[in-house]
């Protein structure tokens, strides 16, 4: 009975995603990591090592990630690295049947379920089918496909590389 109050918001997370493949809300959800903690009455959890959330394509991949709910939904996902790791959290999931994929990596990515966005910070990088956008901060909108990037402010740039369409894609 204590699992169900881990998953408890993870349940309500995708159940609320409409920008996604409609299989992924109907498919089991895994969840691991070396320790959670829930604490119902303020609406957050935390689980913490080698985390990782998986509901059909859906992936969110961290050394943290918390999660915050109001009324029992959930409004915002964090997934995070520890300062001394090399490696990025990373975010992934198919967007469409056509499996045009959305892949994420950052130092710290938040989701704002309900707004469908992720702020991306720290070596922020999005790719989608063969589109690449680069930066120290990356702001997408899921369900419009926006994409605002910006730099550190110091000798660093934003990069994008944008693959035409061809004829075959329209």
């Amino acid at each position: 009975m204590q699992y169900m109050y881990l998953f408890a918001p993870i349940l309500v997370l995708l159940a609320n995603c409409g920008f996604a493949l409609e299989t992924d809300r109907t498919q089991p959800i895994r969840i691991q990591a070396d320790a959670a903690m829930v604490d119902e009455n303020q609406g957050a959890s935390v689980y913490r090592g080698n985390v990782i959330i998986r509901q059909g394509t859906l992936e969110v991949t961290a050394d943290e990630v918390e999660i915050y709910t109001t009324d029992s939904a959930v409004i915002q996902i964090i997934a995070k690295m520890d300062k001394d790791s090399e490696k990025l959290a990373r975010y992934r999931q198919q967007m469409n049947k056509d499996a045009d994929m959305v892949e994420a990596d950052a130092r710290k990515i938040t989701y704002l379920v309900q707004e469908e966005r992720l702020h991306l910070s720290g070596d922020a990088r999005l790719q989608q089918v063969e589109d690449i956008f680069t930066g120290e901060l990356l702001y997408y909108d899921l369900a419009r496909g926006i994409v605002n990037l910006s730099s550190s402010g110091g000798s660093d740039r934003v990069n994008m590389t944008i693959t035409p369409k061809t004829a075959q894609d329209k």
